[in-house]
């Protein structure tokens, strides 16, 4: 992905971008930062002057996404090609704690629900722990994701079916209106061309179907060098999280709030049409349009954050959460036997 800037390009220049927005097609932006805050390479974030989504510019085609993610992400910014234990761990916890937060938005809709006849697809699904407590669960449970080695790590490992492919590949294998559940958490922001891939995805749900997602909220506390980066093409507030949906042709459910570090959401495909017309005879479309992305990041200065961190304990914090995943890790001898504990299966 060749993605560049104009060396200190200031927050909050208008300019004209190389790529349309994704969401409403609009090229006129603000830039919001000019290089990669990990590598500080050069690399253009922008905010759409027509939705206020974020997006790097230009823009990748799905094809270069496609072959990084399969060889280098991992490796680039996880730096393992398969989790340590305790990063199952923390995955296997954040699975109990997102199925936790959908059956309290989905009017208890799961626990009337013969959980054996639901069939469920995780996109992005990692090394496997929301697929596999699905699975322990009853679900008819699978996953898709793009890496090799993790893809290989959740089969193997914990013997659940997990499609080595990119989202296109393996949706193109699903039969339409057969799913009940499509669950995408951190993956959607990796996405070049979110709306068609959603209206795909909604295309293979049931007419009573659920999509739940969840990404990181763009205007979240962090260090001024932490928000922005290639991995990411797309960054999101709450409005402009719900319109891409609406745009799509999804209806929102259920909504976490939008000063949550990450947010979801729960959504139905209703079609195209039918979500405009909702729109229509309802408020004024929710769109953010205000720039907050480039008011946010104006507002990260080092002093500031370092100063609220010690106030908050936040290293000792993670320092202590770090070690207790080590520990707790530890007592096991692999990624199976933890999940299985965690999640209260007993061997058969």
């Amino acid at each position: 992905m060749n993605t560049s800037a104009p060396a200190n390009t200031p927050t909050g220049t208008p300019l004209n971008a190389h790529t349309a927005c994704p969401c409403c097609g609009e090229r006129s932006a603000q830039v919001i930062a000019n290089k990669d805050g990990k590598t500080g390479d050069a690399l253009l974030t922008v905010s759409c002057n027509g939705c206020g989504l974020g997006r790097i510019d230009p823009l990748p085609s799905d094809q270069e996404l496609a072959d990084w993610y399969a060889n280098q992400y991992r490796q680039a910014y996880k730096s393992a090609v398969q989790p340590a234990l305790r990063h199952v761990l923390r995955a296997g916890r954040n699975a109990q704690w997102r199925w936790q937060w959908l059956c309290q938005n989905t009017d208890a809709r799961w626990s009337d629900t013969d959980l054996t006849s639901q069939r469920s697809l995780d996109i992005g699904s990692s090394s496997g722990e929301f697929v596999y407590l699905l699975q322990t669960l009853g679900f008819q449970a699978k996953g898709i994701e793009p890496h090799a080695g993790y893809a290989t790590y959740a089969q193997n490992m914990l013997g659940i079916h997990v499609n080595n492919s990119t989202l296109q590949q393996g949706l193109s294998h699903e039969p339409v209106g057969a799913l009940d559940l499509i669950s995408m958490f951190h993956v959607l922001e990796h996405l070049a061309e979110p709306v068609s891939a959603l209206r795909t995805m909604g295309e293979k749900l049931k007419a009573t179907g659920l999509l739940y997602i969840e990404v990181p909220n763009a205007t979240r506390l962090c260090s001024p060098d932490y928000m922005f980066f290639r991995a990411h093409t797309l960054y999101f507030t709450g409005p402009t999280l719900r319109k891409l949906l609406e745009t799509a042709g999804f209806k929102l459910l259920a909504q976490s709030p939008d000063d949550s570090d990450n947010l979801s959401v729960v959504a139905q495909f209703v079609g195209v049409e039918r979500a405009e017309s909702g729109a229509e005879a309802g408020t004024k479309a929710d769109t953010d349009a205000s720039h907050c992305l480039v008011t946010a990041h104006r507002a990260r200065r080092w002093v500031p954050y370092l100063v609220q961190q010690l106030q908050d304990g936040q290293p000792l914090r993670k320092w202590r959460v770090r070690q207790e995943e080590k520990r707790s890790a530890a007592q096991y001898a692999n990624g199976l036997a933890l999940l299985d504990d965690l999640y209260g299966k007993k061997a058969a």
